[in-house]
């Protein structure tokens, strides 16, 4: 049997010749797909798109979409946001407490001045006065004093605010503040007016001010991302 002829490297001159066509039938194939693809997508332009491992991609924040609102609230809107701004206690327990007590006292001032011959009568009416006078002043003076608070901040000055899933911009520049929407923050609704309490400081949105198409969105944002003010 002759001896097939030995390539330099040790293989022979046919399996050379059998790896070059395989070679040459892979290449064929290979246009032949190519040639498919681009018939079933003209616009394709050949390239591939690959899969990159986490260890080796980088890690981008996405940034969040926020909603932005901007209004000026009338005298109106002023006052009821500063009737419920903790300003007073002229509402809740605490003052009903006070308003009763005083009311009792009172009472029993009167009584003592008009049922009892006592030298001390003179006594009674005063402090019988007095403890009605207490009642006004506890419903009345900070409702006056609110007014006029009321007109003095009403000056048409524009609030800015940018609400956020997660928080809240208000103001620009020095007098920005946020308001972390962590479920710290105290959410009341009153007279269509969303207030929102955090510490020491209150955030007012007129329900007027917020377009039908996000309403729902910016509701859900403030209900999720706060609890409901304790009375």
């Amino acid at each position: 049997m002759k001896d097939e002829p030995v390539h330099p490297e040790g293989r022979s001159e046919i399996e050379e010749h059998r790896d070059e066509q395989l070679i040459d039938d892979i290449s064929k194939e290979l246009d032949m797909i190519e040639h498919i693809r681009h018939d079933e997508n003209p616009d394709w332009d050949g390239s591939e798109s690959a899969l990159v491992a986490d260890d080796d991609a980088e890690e981008y924040e996405i940034p969040e979409t926020g909603i932005k609102i901007s209004y000026a609230l009338t005298e109106d809107e002023m006052y009821k946001c500063l009737y419920h701004s903790r300003l007073y206690k002229t509402k809740g327990k605490r003052a009903i407490v006070q308003t009763a007590v005083f009311a009792l006292a009172g009472t029993l001032f009167l009584i003592m001045y008009f049922f009892t011959d006592s030298q001390y009568n003179q006594y009674n009416l005063f402090f019988g006065i007095f403890c009605f006078l207490m009642i006004a002043a506890i419903g009345l003076v900070p409702r006056f004093h609110m007014k006029s608070l009321a007109k003095i901040m009403a000056d048409g000055k524009t609030v800015e605010a940018e609400i956020y899933p997660t928080h809240i911009d208000i103001g620009k520049e020095e007098g920005a503040w946020t308001v972390e929407l962590d479920g710290k923050a105290e959410i009341a609704e009153f007279d269509g007016i969303i207030m929102i309490y955090d510490g020491d400081r209150s955030f007012a949105v007129p329900e007027r001010v917020i377009e039908p198409e996000v309403y729902n969105e910016i509701k859900a944002i403030l209900l999720s991302g706060t609890m409901p003010e304790e009375n």
